[in-house]
């Protein structure tokens, strides 16, 4: 299990509670605006509480203990004040009750929405190194965790801590002697639990942690569902399952010693305050037994000391036995926001849009890896505006992170990466969403039909989706499909076989209409029948733009103006593909390879 967030997110855990706080005010405004109201209802609704044993107080010593004509009417005044503070606090409490948990479901969605965008805006070094699972996990089951404790207690603690303020506040007036005790433990109780509290925090963001894994393991093993049965591989799964369940599970047990220990304390420091005021409160209240000197308290006032220790008393109960879930919760928080504020895009200083027109890419001196040794070392190449090159190479010689640092997937470690004369890191994201698009292997399409896949590329409100179907001669397939465009792909495109997928996303990226287009072995899953159509819709598309092919098979090559071959990480040749093939090298042994494959096929 991780111990540690993953590389590029915001460690939080470790930040201090105003970090935090800076955090949250900033992602969530909703939440602190207005807080000054949530404070004065919970102050109402905890000092509605209060009443009752001054009301108490009142009735004791001015009507059962005492003679005076006027007793009546004392204890009359004091139960309507009674009566109006209780109505007052059960409006209060309903009205914050109502109030807490509107902002907070705001906050949660500003989270969430704010989790979402930041996803979109991602550094490249940062998403190429988290788990997809992970951030699924911050912006679900963590920020769940807010909610449950929300609803399960959390504006129930907010009152009694109020109350128990106000409550201490009264037994100081009461008697300063009697109270001394009672808040010393208090202290002596809050330094105790703060110590706990960190072991707690921390274990508990272990807890999400490995909730966080559990949820990865669980996901690969339905996604791949097809894989395990076929490769009999189901024990295997298992057992990582298993593993991963018992992880979690250890996690959470590491958790319950603290706990435990933090209500042990609890108890013991609630029971000695209780005998402490019964004990002193009725020895000291009349100076009896030699004890002196007197505090001159009546017996209502002692009975009310007893109930507003009670009230004083309960909700640092409340806080001891929900210690557990604030902090589950409060880690939960703590790795949304950690998300939330993770760095953004690459852009750096003032960002800039790209030259009109075909688009020209250099790199220069460029390394580039994926947090650890670089993949690609020293790359200096130059494309001209409007060239179609194609990137030859084995597999793992690094073309694919070639296509990637062009398209600003990842970022260099060293050198710059040039479009149109701008450093990559510099193009406004906007800009670079226009103007350049990559076509990977394994497309992603989202589960609505194959018309909505297709114009969420779209520049504006207008688009020609038939012009489109028919630029790459997409017409007879379509219309084999049951729904033709209204067919719906499934998730991931699970519907639609390897090739299909392809078909949607070159006809998406058709619609973009893009300067520099990046073909990472795009048509590798078309059959020969379609691979024809295509090749011939392709040539069409990449006319009057920048071209970069990655691909394996010399069919690119041949078409393309130029060819670079990788090995190693390393440009090793440049040049027209009549021209290396006669060179002995790397790519006439690729050559070589594939003609063989294609006779022997033939």
């Amino acid at each position: 299990m991780s111990e540690h967030p993953p590389p590029g997110l915001a460690d939080l855990g470790r930040s201090s509670a105003r970090d935090v706080l800076a955090r949250v005010r900033q992602t969530s405004p909703s939440i602190v605006t207005g807080l000054w109201l949530t404070v004065i209802l919970a102050a109402v609704a905890g000092a509605g509480r209060i009443v009752t044993p001054l009301t108490v107080q009142q009735a004791l010593d001015h009507g059962l203990l005492d003679t005076d004509a006027d007793a009546s009417s004392v204890v009359a005044h004091a139960v309507a004040v009674g009566a109006g503070a209780t109505l007052a606090a059960l409006v209060a409490s309903w009205w914050l009750n109502r109030r807490v948990y509107r902002r907070l479901e705001q906050a949660l969605a500003e989270l969430r929405t704010a989790g979402v965008a930041r996803v979109h805006r991602m550094a490249p070094e940062t998403a190429a190194t988290t788990r997809s699972a992970d951030l699924v996990t911050r912006l679900t089951s963590d920020v769940d965790a807010v909610t449950t404790f929300a609803q399960n207690g959390g504006v129930v603690l907010l009152v009694n801590v109020m109350q128990m303020i106000i409550a201490g506040v009264i037994i100081t007036a009461y008697s300063w002697q009697l109270a001394l005790p009672v808040l010393a433990l208090a202290v002596a109780l809050t330094v105790a639990m703060t110590r706990i509290q960190s072991v707690v925090a921390t274990r508990y963001l272990a807890v999400r942690e490995s909730v966080s894994e559990l949820q990865t393991t669980v996901g690969e093993a339905v996604a791949g569902i097809a894989v395990v049965r076929s490769t009999g591989t189901r024990a295997r799964m298992a057992a990582d399952l298993d593993a991963a369940v018992d992880r979690t599970a250890a996690a959470q047990r590491r958790t319950l010693v603290p706990l435990h220990v933090n209500t042990a304390l609890g108890e013991i420091a609630i029971s000695l305050m209780t005998v402490a005021v019964v004990v002193l409160g009725v020895r000291w209240s009349s100076g009896a037994s030699g004890w002196e000197p007197s505090l001159g308290l009546t017996a209502g006032e002692v009975v009310s000391m007893l109930l507003l220790v009670t009230f004083f008393v309960r909700p640092l109960q409340s806080l001891v036995q929900m210690l557990g879930e604030a902090q589950n919760a409060v880690a939960g928080w703590r790795r949304a926001l950690e998300l939330v504020t993770a760095p953004g895009g690459t852009v750096g200083g003032e960002a800039h849009d790209l030259p009109s027109g075909p688009i020209s890419v250099r790199l220069l001196d460029v390394s580039a890896g994926y947090g650890g040794p670089p993949v690609v070392h020293r790359l200096e190449v130059a494309i001209d505006s409007g060239e179609h090159i194609a990137v030859i190479g084995e597999t793992g010689s690094g073309k694919s992170t070639f296509a990637k640092l062009v398209t600003r997937q990842i970022a260099p470690s060293r050198g710059v990466v040039l479009l149109g004369g701008v450093p990559i890191g510099d193009v406004s994201d906007r800009s670079l969403q226009r103007r350049v698009a990559i076509v990977p292997q394994d497309p992603f399409l989202f589960n609505v039909t194959i018309a909505e896949n297709i114009v969420m590329g779209a520049r504006s409100g207008s688009w020609d989706l038939d012009a489109i179907v028919e630029s790459l001669g997409l017409g007879p397939w379509l219309d084999g499909l049951p729904d033709g465009l209204s067919t719906r792909v499934g998730v991931r495109g699970a519907r639609l076989s390897a090739g299909e997928r392809q078909l949607v996303a070159l006809a998406r990226t058709a619609l973009v209409d893009p300067d520099l287009l990046v073909l990472d072995e795009a048509t590798s899953g078309v059959d020969p029948a379609t691979d024809v159509r295509l090749q011939r819709a392709l040539s069409s598309l990449t006319a009057g733009r920048t071209t970069i092919s990655i691909a394996h098979r010399m069919a690119t090559a041949q078409g393309a103006d130029r060819v670079l071959v990788f090995d190693g990480g390393r440009i090793v040749q440049d040049g027209a593909h009549d021209d290396l093939v006669t060179q002995p090298g790397v790519y006439a042994r690729l050559h070589d390879a594939w003609t063989e494959h294609i006779t022997a096929g033939a």
